[in-house]
């Protein structure tokens, strides 16, 4: 086992932590998480590509204890003052075989806009159905290509919202787009199914371009917007067994 991959605490002043996601987005979903069934101050979180660590401080504001994050970026060099401890493992999610784990299970396993950036989305799943404990929680976020100002977009110009890089504010490193069935085949591969599907913002895109706005507002008069926002979200559970 490589000694880059042992756990290391990190104290840091949570308000100076960076939040790579659209603003609000950890807001809403710790509302969901200390309303989820079986989740506690004590449940064991696993955030996989935690970046900063700015979702994990958010966490352990509202009283969660049991706290690891992974990523590939050096969060040892983050700062260490305040009172946050959370453990963190130096990893890369497509390559590394080893992450430093070991045989932990987790009750919340969440990845917040982490899928799209990776090659392989099936090493992520195997990793969550190896350290999701029996009765866990999964929690996903990705960029939404199902809403209606998506779909217009892609129809019209051929690019997919969030995946074009010369789009701002797209993000060049965005390499997967999750389509719903596509993910539901891949999560069945891996015993897990998804739960609950919402979007952030919950009733769409924060988008400010005047004609995007029309064309969406227009087109949901003649299409379904199942799922408006800007950010799918995706709370999935091991798949019940047959007998």
């Amino acid at each position: 086992m490589r000694d880059d991959t042992a756990p290391k605490v990190a104290r840091m002043r949570d308000q100076q932590l960076r939040e790579v996601t659209p603003p609000g987005l950890h807001e809403t979903l710790l509302e969901r998480v200390v309303r989820l069934p079986g989740i506690n101050p004590e449940t064991a979180i696993l955030d996989l590509g935690c970046g900063s660590g700015a979702w994990l401080a958010r966490l352990a504001r509202s009283g969660f204890k049991a706290l690891r994050g992974i990523d590939n970026q050096s969060v040892v060099s983050l700062p260490r003052e305040g009172q946050f401890p959370a453990s963190f493992c130096d990893g890369d999610l497509d390559n590394d075989c080893d992450l430093g784990l070991g045989q932990a299970r987790f009750g919340l396993i969440t990845a917040i806009e982490v899928i799209e950036h990776l090659h392989n989305p099936g090493r992520l799943l195997r990793l969550v159905t190896q350290h999701l404990s029996d009765d866990g929680c999964f929690l996903l976020t990705t960029p939404n290509v199902h809403s209606i100002r998506a779909r217009l977009r892609f129809a019209v110009t051929g690019k997919l919202a969030g995946f074009d890089p010369t789009n701002v504010p797209a993000e060049p490193s965005h390499l997967y787009p999750v389509f719903l069935t596509c993910l539901d085949r891949l999560l069945v591969q891996y015993s897990l199914k998804a739960d609950l599907l919402w979007t952030f913002p919950a009733h769409g895109g924060r988008g400010t371009r005047w004609l995007p706005k029309l064309a969406a507002s227009l087109g949901s008069l003649m299409f379904e917007n199942v799922y408006p926002g800007d950010s799918l979200c995706v709370l999935a559970r091991r798949a019940q067994r047959r007998l």
